[in-house]
C-alpha cells in the first residue's frame, strides 16, 4: 500500500500527549557481502547497502531519547550468504543492534534458518526459550503486552531433518503443495499459494500458550501487540507470504478484545489491514530493498487508543486508531 494510502486511514501527527511508550523497528535487513541479486520475481535486492540502513535506524533511534527498545522482525542474513560466512554474519548484523541504547528484541526469520540451526540463533539473539522454541512475551508498560510469536514452530527449516516439527512440516507440504520445488506455488489458487517451504506454522503448544497469554492479558487489562516474522492477514500480504496456519493464529486472537495490533515483517512490499474484529494488521517494507541512500526504518508511538508508526523513506507512516 503506497504511503498516502496508509496516512490516510488516520489522524497522523494529531497526538497531544506524550506516549506510553515508543520503539524502534526494522525488517528484514537480510544482509551479505555478496553483489547486488533480485528476487524470484526480479525486484532488486541490496545486500551489502542493507546493514547501512541498519546503521542509520540504530543512530536515529539513539538520537529519539524515548524509546525504549526496538524491535528486529527477522531476516537479519540472507540465504545467499555464503554458509562459511553464516556465523560471522549473523553476529555482525547482530553487533549493530547492540548499539541501540537499549534491549533488543529479535523473531527468528526463513533467512537466519537458512543459515544457522535455530538453537544457535536463539542463543545468539538471545531469545528467551523453552526446548528450542522462540515464543514469548514482554511487557514494557504496565498497559501493553508484546507477543512475539514463532512462526516457524512447524518448519522444514531450522530443526534437524528428522525432527517431528520438520516431518509434520513436510508432510503438510506434501498434501497442500503439488509441486516437486515446494517454494514454488505454480498451479495453486488463492490464499493456498501459502503452503510454501520458506513459510511455516505455529503449533498446537504454542497456541495454547498464546490463548493463556491473552486470557491473562484480559484479566490484567492490557491491551496486546502480537508480533510475527510470517503476516497473519491476507488484507495486509500476498497470499504466498501468509502463515499456514494464519486462520488458526487469528480464531485465538479474536476470542478476546485485547488484541489491538499484528506487526510483521516477511513480505518485503509491506501493506496494512483492518480485519473484520478490528485488529490492525501492519507489514514492514524491507531493508534489503532499499536501493543505496534510501532507508526503510521507524518507530512506533504507543498511546492508549493508538499505534502511530513514523517511518523513513520506504516505510511508510502509518497510524492505527483502535475502534474499541
Amino acid at each position: 500500500m503506497s504511503s498516502s494510502a496508509i496516512m490516510a486511514t488516520g489522524h497522523l501527527n494529531g497526538h497531544q500527549k506524550q506516549p506510553l511508550c515508543s520503539f524502534g523497528i526494522i525488517s528484514d535487513v537480510q544482509y551479505a557481502d555478496i553483489p547486488d541479486g533480485r528476487s524470484f520475481l526480479g525486484v532488486p535486492r541490496y545486500y551489502r547497502h542493507s546493514i547501512q540502513v541498519l546503521q542509520r535506524a540504530v543512530k536515529n533511534w539513539n538520537n529519539h531519547q524515548s524509546l525504549q527498545f526496538c524491535i528486529n522482525f527477522g531476516d537479519i542474513v540472507d540465504g545467499f550468504c555464503p554458509k562459511d560466512e553464516s556465523l560471522t554474519t549473523v553476529q555482525k548484523v547482530i553487533k549493530e543492534f547492540e548499539k541501540f541504547n537499549g534491549p533488543v528484541y529479535h523473531m527468528l526469520g526463513n533467512h537466519c534458518l537458512y543459515n544457522l540451526p535455530r538453537k544457535s540463533l536463539i542463543e545468539l539473539f538471545k531469545i528467551p526459550s523453552l526446548q528450542d522454541h522462540a515464543y514469548y512475551d514482554f511487557t514494557p508498560t504496565p498497559e501493553y503486552r508484546f507477543v512475539v510469536l514463532d512462526g516457524y514452530d512447524i518448519s522444514a527449516i531450522g530443526w534437524p531433518q528428522d525432527h517431528l516439527k520438520t516431518l509434520e512440516a513436510m508432510k503438510l507440504l506434501q498434501v497442500k503443495n503439488p509441486n516437486t520445488e515446494k517454494n514454488s506455488p505454480a498451479g495453486m489458487v488463492g490464499h493456498e499459494r501459502r503452503f510454501l517451504m520458506f513459510n511455516g506454522a505455529v503449533g498446537k503448544e504454542q497456541l495454547e500458550w498464546l490463548d493463556g497469554v491473552l486470557q491473562d492479558s484480559t484479566t490484567c487489562g492490557q491491551k496486546v501487540v502480537v508480533c510475527c516474522h510470517i503476516p497473519l492477514d491476507p488484507g495486509a500480504s500476498s497470499s504466498e507470504a501468509l502463515l499456514w496456519n494464519y486462520d488458526e493464529v487469528m480464531d485465538v486472537i479474536h476470542r478476546y478484545k485485547c488484541v489491538k495490533a499484528c506487526i510483521a515483517g516477511h513480505d518485503h512490499k509491506g501493506g496494512y489491514s483492518v480485519d473484520s474484529h478490528g485488529v490492525h494488521h501492519r507489514v514492514l517494507e524491507a531493508a534489503l530493498e532499499c536501493p543505496p541512500g534510501t532507508d526503510a526504518y521507524g518507530h512506533i508511538d504507543v498511546y492508549p487508543d493508538s499505534l502511530s508508526l513514523s517511518g523513513t523513506d520506504r516505510m511508510a507512516n502509518t497510524e492505527m486508531v483502535f475502534s474499541s
